[in-house]
């Protein structure tokens, strides 16, 4: 059928979340205070200018 999805691209899809996850973990544990001041900088900014949008809506 069209829709059954085969066990081997089941298992591919679980090894890449638990891979995505060590990473973010590993990048979490590796971060220091500096490191998440220029992650947090980077968020307020992207957050001002998607805020600020375009002259569309004005």
């Amino acid at each position: 059928m069209f829709f059954d999805v085969q066990p081997p691209l089941l298992a591919s899809v679980s090894d890449l979340i638990r891979d995505v996850g060590n990473e973010l973990t590993a990048y979490s544990t590796q971060m220091t205070t500096t490191h998440w001041g220029i992650v947090a900088g980077c968020a307020v900014a992207f957050g001002f200018l998607c805020l600020k949008g375009t002259g569309i809506n004005r």
